[in-house]
């Protein structure tokens, strides 16, 4: 495992180890981490300026991200209990370029501003933890693609103005 950390990979190299399954499935956990964080620092918020009480629209949507972080986590077990039969051929991603997108999805989640956005980001790695439990280059490629794109599409919402 050590000489993973210090031999360069190849981009054909991601989720081609169970080492590299795992940690895929470490940064997926960190993701369900900052979803729950946001959340609660959501109902926090809505329940100060509503007097205790959190409107019913809240709520919903806080329901919906604590059901999400939920099935993120089953999906990350599940890419920990099978990492060697996750492993996958030739990718064409590194394993850096993964655990960054999937960096950068956890600590944009801690930031979003617009609700339809973190739905979307959270869809995404589901998505994507799905489509590495399958072993299969096509799916995780499609997954990785929308999730790099919907990490655009937060960036420039987040961007301040010009």
């Amino acid at each position: 495992m050590a000489n993973e950390k210090t031999v360069p990979q190849t981009p054909a190299q991601a989720l081609s180890t169970a080492r590299q399954v795992e940690e895929l499935a470490d940064r997926l956990s960190a993701c369900a981490d900052s979803i729950h964080e946001r959340v609660m620092r959501d109902i926090r918020r809505a329940q100060e300026q509503h007097h205790g009480e959190v409107p019913e629209s809240e709520q919903s949507v806080a329901r919906a991200l604590l059901d999400a972080e939920i099935e993120l986590r089953q999906r990350a077990n599940r890419l920990y209990a099978d990492a060697a039969a996750c492993v996958v051929a030739p990718l064409g991603q590194s394993q850096v370029h993964l655990v960054a997108l999937t960096a950068d999805a956890a600590d944009k989640i801690k930031k979003i501003t617009r609700i339809g956005d973190g739905i979307t980001l959270v869809a995404r790695l589901l998505g994507l933890a799905a489509a590495a439990a399958t072993g299969q280059v096509l799916p995780i490629l499609a997954a990785v693609d929308q999730l790099k794109t919907q990490l655009d599409v937060v960036a420039v919402h987040e961007a301040p103005p010009a």
